[in-house]
């Protein structure tokens, strides 16, 4: 770690982080009962089916943008004029991928296979107004939030993430405030299009602004662009890009195919304990995301020890969040499920243990994850995607005969497990070992101890192994020791410096 101020940034980051994901939760309980009731199944529907449609093109530049924002996270700390000519050069793939999309919405209009591809729902009784709101949602996109969002990764090492943390967190409000309003007026899918566009090209503009008066140094942004560099970005961004389209086609992949395997009634039981789950997901973001700047910076200036104490100080605080949240969350699922659910979806407990055992193990690697994202190591990102997607996909459909819909959660578990271990092997190979750091045996032990306690409950619960308070207990206690352990492995004034960081966050809080 290198000193007071990091864990202080990190706190307030992941204050605001924490306050977006408790928004996100509460915007899900209150849109999907007022969208039900003044708009109804149907039309809502058709609303979900058209923005999922969106987003799928909309991962289209998903990696270009990550690809040249961790390159700009990077150079910031090496060479700026490097850096003002990546950002300026970005806008060439930006026209280009801009191009590509609405060059698909627009077949859309032409081809109706093409249009049920990407999930545009059919709408022949208000003719073509499905594929028009897409249209318009893509052009909003194209001419504000794709190059925006690259501005965007400016704010994060120029030390303004808790900025770039509140600017999220508008993004939500203004949306689900759109939502909100076009469900209560009633109004068809493409006026519906139409408003959110707008407000989508309002507060991305007003974001753009914000962070030309802020950053004054980089404006104008598009001085001194080369096709050269934008087009050499692009060729570089696609193994991230396919990364990118491989986890949003696998995440509405798993979907589509229970509702064509066991028919739409079953798409509710995993939707929404896939929600139950996402829950520790988020808390694991929220944790995480603060640490970006400060993992790029150490690898940028070669300081691979700090490297290897983030990763060791990460698995005791927020593997033992997630680890022992888990465990304490468990034993009230089914009184929560039914309250939120109105008893109308049968809790799959199967399903629910493997989707939270999945959820631990990916956090044991998460901020190895986020540390070879955030230095552009795309082989590795794509292969772990692949992993997931594969495992998830085909173990899922291979075993549905034998277990059912739990064959999802354990074809999602076993490809965290690999995506895990490949991460992990990679980062300790490359990162660690060939710059001359070794880790010794010891320092995997409390994470191994804490991911393993919380899983294998996790997992033997699923499959009905145990069912004793006893085990339950015994699985706690087992994170409690790693947690300890971790903490005593840590270096003295590490501990005193992220006391004196829980004491601040408290305050601030």
């Amino acid at each position: 770690m290198t000193g007071g101020g990091f864990e202080h940034r990190a706190a307030k980051v992941s204050l605001v982080n924490g306050l977006s994901t408790v928004l996100t939760l509460v915007f899900q309980l209150v849109s999907v009962p007022v969208c039900l009731k003044y708009w109804g199944k149907e039309s809502y529907g058709s609303w979900l089916a058209l923005f999922s449609a969106v987003m799928l093109l909309r991962s289209l530049d998903g990696g270009f943008t990550a690809y040249v924002g961790n390159k700009l996270n990077y150079l910031y700390h090496q060479n700026t004029d490097a850096l003002r000519e990546h950002l300026a050069s970005a806008v060439i793939g930006s026209i280009l991928i801009g191009a590509l999309q609405l060059i698909l919405v627009a077949a859309t209009l032409l081809f109706e296979p093409l249009a049920a591809a990407l999930g545009v729902p059919a709408d022949h009784s208000q003719g073509r107004s499905a594929e028009i709101g897409l249209l318009a949602l893509m052009v909003s996109w194209v001419l504000t939030g794709s190059y925006v969002g690259i501005l965007h990764r400016l704010l994060i090492p120029a030390g303004m993430m808790y900025q770039a943390a509140w600017w999220a967190m508008a993004f939500q409000i203004t949306q689900f405030g759109a939502i909100m309003l076009a469900a209560l007026l009633r109004l068809g899918m493409l006026t519906t299009s139409l408003l959110f566009a707008g407000v989508q090209i309002v507060i991305y503009a007003a974001s753009a602004d914000y962070i030309r008066r802020m950053l004054p140094d980089f404006y104008p942004w598009l001085r001194g662009a080369k096709r050269s560099v934008g087009i050499q970005d692009l060729g570089y961004s696609m193994l991230l890009t396919s990364s990118n389209i491989i986890q949003q086609s696998a995440t509405n992949g798993i979907v589509l195919m229970i509702s064509a395997m066991a028919g739409a009634v079953a798409v509710p039981i995993f939707t929404t304990i896939r929600t139950l789950a996402n829950l520790w997901t988020s808390v694991t973001t929220v944790l995480t995301a603060p640490l970006l700047p400060e993992v790029v910076r150490i690898y940028a200036k070669g300081e691979v020890t700090k490297l290897a104490t983030i990763n060791e100080t990460f698995w005791v605080l927020v593997g033992s969040a997630v680890n022992l949240g888990a465990l304490l969350f468990y034993p009230v699922i089914p009184f929560l499920y039914a309250a939120w659910t109105g008893h109308a979806v049968e809790l799959n407990k199967p399903l629910v243990s493997l989707m939270l055992a999945s959820v631990v193990v990916a956090n044991s690697g998460a901020l190895m994850a986020l540390h070879l994202n955030g230095i552009n190591s795309l082989r590795i990102v794509l292969a772990a995607s692949a992993a997931r997607a594969v495992l998830g996909l085909g173990g899922g459909a291979l075993g549905f005969r034998i277990l059912g819909l739990s064959s999802f959660g354990l074809g999602i578990l076993s490809g965290e497990v690999l995506a895990t271990l490949m991460t992990g092997r990679y980062f300790v190979k490359h990162e660690l070992a060939e710059k001359g750091l070794h880790l010794s045996a010891s320092a995997y032990g409390p994470v191994t101890l804490g991911t393993g306690s919380a899983s294998l409950f996790l997992v033997g619960s699923g499959f009905g192994w145990w069912a004793s308070v006893w085990v339950w207990l015994g699985a706690v206690t087992g994170v409690v020791a790693a947690s300890i352990w971790g903490w005593k492995t840590l270096e003295r004034d590490l501990r005193a410096r992220l006391t004196r960081a829980a004491i601040k966050w408290l305050r601030y809080s």
